[in-house]
Formats: structure tokens, sequence, C-alpha cells
């Protein structure tokens, strides 16, 4: 409901900026631009997903608290920062200073919040990256909605004929739909890695440091973009500050998501024997949690013939699973045993929701174990 409030304060500010037109334009299109960008953080999530209101809840954020509190925070230290230095030191203050720091601290607070309250659900660096890749898209599109509503109108005000109208519009929509759909989503990736890394310390000073050192580092490189469309005369330079700095730790950033899907695929299969060794997965089902083709295919067998529930909860007990197979696999190897037993708990209770799922549906009894099986071909 609060988070519903901020985005349309955030809207209705907007609309003073572009008009009703602006925004009806403006919404749908920043959509389609960010879409795919939340469909890419879904895909690095696919070994262990999070649980979904969560994933919602950090879109939420990004899209209207943050929005929002950035939207006021820098119109008003702005209007002091005018008064105080002057106009022309503001010009350059906001974009560099002011606009970095309240853009990156207010996205991060989400980051924040779960490293306080909610350490034991971030398994791993790539948590961090997919939670902070979801708050960057959510704030991209509250931002998208004016500078596309900008974009229109201002077009549909000048003369359609005129070649530097269709050029401006041209730049306008390759710079907001090629260049920038990952920028927030890149900038406060960077401090969900040091949210991450984080969240494995012991030590507070350790874990205050890390947390520090990625809103640092996504603060400079947010203000170094800033300044590229500032400095000089070369109407190029954002192109050069672009392909320069954003390109290569865009792909730094993409190379390493990557690697880490891949390594967190490796030790949860690795760990899924031991699992079912203990009790904790059936043996039949280790084959299928290890391989994502396959449980797709268990959880189509369990809606074919359970329903959508019954599926729902098959697919969060595979994500259960999984996380608890990472647990282990790290307590393994550094006998740091921090959120084994609740991640017990929370698999023992989500396969206890599954059966029930599926046996509430079909009428038959636990004991009978006469649910879809998982290495059936259906």
């Amino acid at each position: 409901m609060s988070a519903g409030a901020a985005w349309l304060l955030s809207v209705l500010w907007v609309v003073t900026q572009v008009g009703v037109g602006g925004v009806a334009t403006g919404v749908p299109l920043s959509a389609l631009v960010t879409l795919p960008v939340v469909g890419a953080f879904l895909w690095l999530d696919r070994w262990k997903p999070e649980r979904p209101h969560r994933l919602v809840s950090a879109f939420a954020w990004g899209a209207s608290f943050a929005a929002f509190c950035s939207i006021w925070s820098q119109q008003g230290l702005q209007a002091v920062v005018d008064t105080t230095m002057g106009t022309d030191f503001g010009a350059w203050f906001r974009p560099l200073v002011i606009t970095p720091v309240t853009e990156e601290t207010f996205k991060g607070l989400f980051l924040v919040w779960l490293l306080k309250y909610r350490r034991g659900q971030i398994t791993g660096l790539l948590d961090g990256v997919v939670y902070a890749g979801l708050v960057g898209a959510g704030f991209s599109f509250a931002e998208n909605v004016l500078y596309f509503g900008r974009i229109i109108t201002t077009f549909a005000a000048s003369d359609g004929s005129d070649v530097n109208a269709i050029a401006l519009l041209g730049f306008s929509f390759f710079l907001r739909v090629v260049m920038v759909p990952f920028f927030h989503p890149l900038m406060v990736a960077v401090f969900g890695l040091g949210i991450a890394a984080a969240a494995n310390k012991r030590g507070r000073g350790a874990r205050v440091g890390l947390a520090l050192a990625g809103l640092l580092v996504a603060i400079v490189l947010h203000g170094a973009w800033d300044w590229a469309g500032l400095a000089g005369s070369d109407p190029f330079l954002i192109y050069k500050i672009y392909g320069a700095v954003m390109v290569p730790v865009f792909l730094t950033m993409l190379v390493l998501a990557l690697v880490l899907r891949k390594r967190e695929a490796k030790v949860i299969a690795a760990a899924l024997p031991a699992l079912a060794r203990d009790g904790h997965v059936a043996p039949e089902e280790v084959t299928p949690l290890a391989n994502l083709a396959e449980r797709r295919r268990w959880r189509r067998a369990v809606r074919r013939r359970s329903g959508r529930a019954a599926a729902r909860a098959t697919g969060r007990y595979q994500a259960e699973a999984s996380a608890l197979g990472i647990r282990a696999a790290r307590s393994r190897s550094t006998g740091d045993r921090e959120g084994l037993d609740e991640q017990t708990r929370a698999t023992a209770a989500a396969r206890a929701d599954m059966l029930e799922a599926l046996t509430t549906r079909s009428g038959l009894s636990h004991q009978g174990r006469r649910y879809p099986h998982p290495n059936r071909r259906w």
C-alpha cells in the first residue's frame, strides 16, 4: 500500500513535468524497455529462485520509494546549493554529487534492509546481484516514464519534418532504449555485490566496510556517467565514456554473473546426494533437482495432475532444496553453520506444503507417496 502511494506521488510529479499525455505514452514505453531487464535477472536466479514476494518488493522499492525520495531530496538539495553557492555551481554539483549520492543511497536502502533483517536469505554473491538488479530495474522504470514522456511531448510540440527534431528523437530513443536500460541495475548491482559479500562476514566492521565500498564504487561510476553529459563541448564524449568505462564494467559484471550462476548450479548438484542421504530430499529427486529442464518437467507434470497451487508449491520446494544445498556445501567447506538449521527447517516446511498441496487435490495419502514421480517422463 505504501509503495503504491509513493509510486503514485512520483507519477503525479511526472505529470507536472510532461503532462497526462506524456505519462500515458511514457508508462507503456518504459514497461517495454524494463521487461527484458527484469527477465534477465530472473533468468540468473533460476537455480535458486528467491521468494516471489521479496523479488516483487525489490522492484517495487526501486519504482516507488527510491524514485520518490530521490526526486524530492534532489529538488531540496538543489535549492539549498543554488541559494548558498549560486546556480552556476549548482548546475555542476547536482549531477556530479547530489544525483549519484541520493539515487544510489535510496536504491541501496532495500539491500541494507536485507543485510540487517534478512541476511539468511543471501546465500551468495549472485543473490546480491539479483536483488540489486531488480531494485535498479524498478528505479529505471519510474525514471523512464519521465524521460520517454518528455521525449514524446517535445517531439510532438516541434515541427515533425524538422531534421534536428527527428535526429534528437532518434538520439533520445537510442540513449534510453539501448544505452541506459541496464545503467541503474548495473550501478546498484555493484552495491549488491558489497552487500552480499558483507552478508557472509561475521564481524560488524567487515560488513559495514564491504557495504560502504560497494556504495562508493556505485556513486563514483554514476558520477562519471553524469559528468560525461556535462563536460566539454564534445558531443560524442558521452559515447566515449560509455565505451571506455560503462561497457567494460557492464561486461565484467555480465561475465561475473554468468560465472556465479554456473558455480551455483555445480554446488547445488554436488550437494544433492548428501541431502538425499541425510533425508532432506528423496533419493529419486536428486537427478531432477540437478537439472533445470527436469525441474520444469516435474512442475508441469504436477500442474497437469494436481493444479497450479501444487506446481507453485513444488517450485518453492525446489528453490528451498537448492538453498539448503548451498548452505550445506558452505558448512562442509568452511565449518560455518550460520543459517543452515533455519534453511533445513524451511526446506522441510516447503516439502510438507508440496505434499499437502498434492494430496489435497488428489485425495491420496502422504504415506502412499503417490505424487508425480520427478524422474518419470510425462
